[in-house]
C-alpha cells in the first residue's frame, strides 16, 4: 500500500482540477485556466508516482475512475446545482461496491 499516499494526492489534485474546470464553465474567467492546467499536471505527476509505487495500472485506473466519478457527481450537486437523481445514486453505489470487490482481492493476497 505504498502507493496510497501518491494516489490520494492524485485524487485531490484531479478533483481540484475538475472543480476549477466547472467554475470556468460557469464564470468564464480566463485566470482559472493556468490553475486548471497546474492542478491536472500535478495530478498526473502523482499518478506516475502511484504507478511507480505499485498501484498497478488496471487496479489504479478503476480506483481512479470510480473515485473521480463519485466526487464529481457530489461536487456537481453541492456547488453547481446539478441534480442528484436516483440513477446517479445507483451509479455511485455500484462504484463503491466495485471498489470493495477490488479491495477484497487485495486483502486476500496480503493475508
Amino acid at each position: 500500500m505504498k502507493w496510497f499516499i501518491p494516489f490520494a494526492l492524485l485524487m485531490v489534485f484531479e478533483v481540484a482540477g475538475n472543480f476549477f474546470t466547472g467554475l470556468f464553465g460557469s464564470l468564464h474567467i480566463l485566470l482559472l485556466v493556468p490553475i486548471i492546467l497546474i492542478a491536472y499536471t500535478i495530478a498526473n505527476y502523482f499518478w506516475l508516482r502511484a504507478l511507480e509505487k505499485g498501484s498497478g495500472l488496471a487496479r489504479g485506473t478503476v480506483y481512479f475512475g470510480v473515485g473521480v466519478v463519485i466526487v464529481s457527481v457530489l461536487i456537481g450537486f453541492a456547488f453547481y446545482e446539478e441534480g442528484l437523481t436516483f440513477l446517479k445514486l445507483i451509479g455511485i453505489g455500484t462504484g463503491i461496491i466495485s471498489l470493495f470487490l477490488l479491495s477484497a482481492e487485495d486483502l486476500k493476497k496480503s493475508k
